[in-house]
């Protein structure tokens, strides 16, 4: 009878385990929720600036040699300087972002795992 009391005890020990390993892959799934949120959302905003970059430059290379051979690259000033806005617009949220997301670590909010 000396064996239930240590099974009783290693299958106490087992429980203990199995919820310690539970918890602590909700926290390394919820870690990853937000940082791949962070990620998208970062994404996002250099894509949607990259399109709008290149959809406003003019930087097609059919168009590129049609406007070399016809014409000096004077009239795309107007398309380059709103790419340019916009790409800062782009990278100035992409900056609050990654500012916002260094705050909350810092104070604690978001657990950073090693």
């Amino acid at each position: 009878m000396s064996q239930k009391p240590n099974r009783e005890a290693l299958e106490a020990k087992a429980q203990s385990y199995q919820e310690e390993i539970t918890q602590t892959i909700s926290d390394i799934k919820e870690t990853a929720k937000v940082r791949g949120g962070q990620i998208l959302l970062a994404g996002g905003v250099l894509a949607g600036g990259y399109l709008l970059y290149t959809l406003l430059s003019g930087t097609d290379k059919k168009e590129k040699k049609a406007k070399e051979k016809d014409e000096s690259k004077e009239g795309s000033a107007l398309g380059s300087v709103v790419a340019s806005y916009a790409l800062a617009i782009a990278l100035s949220l992409a900056k609050d972002k990654l500012v916002e997301y260094l705050e909350k670590v810092e104070s604690g909010e978001l657990k950073v795992k090693n």
